[in-house]
Formats: C-alpha cells, sequence, structure tokens
C-alpha cells in the first residue's frame, strides 16, 4: 500500500523542539492552520533520507498550490543532530524545509506520538559512524493539527492527490 488515510484523524501531543535556527518550535501553535508533510531522518543518513527529502521537493514544485506547505525533518539522532548540522544538511537539498532537533529523550517522545520506529545500529568498525535505522514513511499533518494520512514509498503523483485533498 502506497498511501494509508487514518480513519479518525489523530491529534498529536503538543511537543517543542529545536528548530535548524536554533528557535524554539511548538507543535501546537506552529502546526495549527497550515498543512503540513512530516519525515523522520537524520543528518548521516546515507540514502533514504536525502532521496525522501529530493521527493518532497519534487512534490512541492509540482503544484503551485502547495506553496504554503510546510516540511519538517524531525530527527531520530539528536547526539549528532544540532540545530546547525540540521541547517547544513538541509540548505543544499530544501532550504525551504525545517529540520527540528532536540535531546533524544524529546525526540523519542515525539516519534512515539507518530508511531515512527527507529533503532540506532553500532558502528562497522571501533570509533567509526554509528548509523540509524529508522521508517521512511511521510506523514500528513491536517489544518487542524492531527495526523490524517501516511505515505509508504509512495510516488509524487500519489502524494500530490492526498495533498489537494489536504488543501481543499
Amino acid at each position: 500500500m502506497l498511501a494509508t488515510a487514518v480513519r479518525a484523524a489523530i491529534p498529536i501531543a503538543p511537543f517543542t523542539l529545536m528548530d535548524q535556527d536554533g528557535r524554539a518550535f511548538r507543535s501546537d501553535k506552529a502546526l495549527a492552520g497550515q498543512v503540513t508533510l512530516v519525515f523522520f531522518g537524520y543528518t548521516h543518513c546515507p540514502d533514504v533520507c536525502p532521496t525522501t527529502l529530493l521527493k518532497l521537493q519534487q512534490l512541492l514544485d509540482s503544484d503551485a498550490a502547495f506553496a504554503d506547505v510546510r516540511v519538517l525533518m524531525i530527527s531520530v539522532d539528536g547526539e549528532r543532530d544540532t540545530p546547525a548540522a540540521m541547517k547544513r544538511f538541509l540548505v543544499p537539498i530544501a532550504p525551504r524545509f525545517v529540520g527540528l532537533t532536540g535531546e533524544p529523550d524529546a525526540l523519542a517522545s515525539v516519534e512515539r506520538t507518530f508511531s515512527a520506529a527507529f533503532a540506532r545500529q553500532p558502528a562497522a568498525t571501533p570509533g567509526g559512524e554509528y548509523t540509524v535505522d529508522h521508517s521512511a514513511q511521510v506523514y500528513l499533518v491536517d489544518r487542524s493539527g492531527r495526523l490524517s494520512e501516511l505515505f509508504f514509498n509512495a510516488p509524487v503523483e500519489g502524494m500530490r492527490d492526498a495533498l489537494r485533498v489536504a488543501l481543499r
């Protein structure tokens, strides 16, 4: 299945994280009144994150009606993903996207709210870089700040149709 509509939109518990500019991002204020796409990832991700972010950029570029859709990349690696690291990662790929990070416990709480899965994997060699296995779905949050749709490996066309419906 490529996209799943949530039977009854799920309210998202309020959370506060730091954005890529070091400012507090309060979900209860920032998500209200705006359609938002949410993706969980990390700045050291070798493949899934850059690919997904490029796909989301293609999605937004595909229709002028998507100009006000916000995209959030929420870190699954609070140890390495500082606001500055998020900014360095996002600017070349998707400069208008918002990167959110925080302490590992705060991030884990947000990830549980979305039922996002992740697991830190040990480095292959002593002193090497660890990786983080994580879910790759994209979450659509409606104007009421509720989770309303999940995209699993969906093509741009499938996400475009659902986003158009959400913007009505």
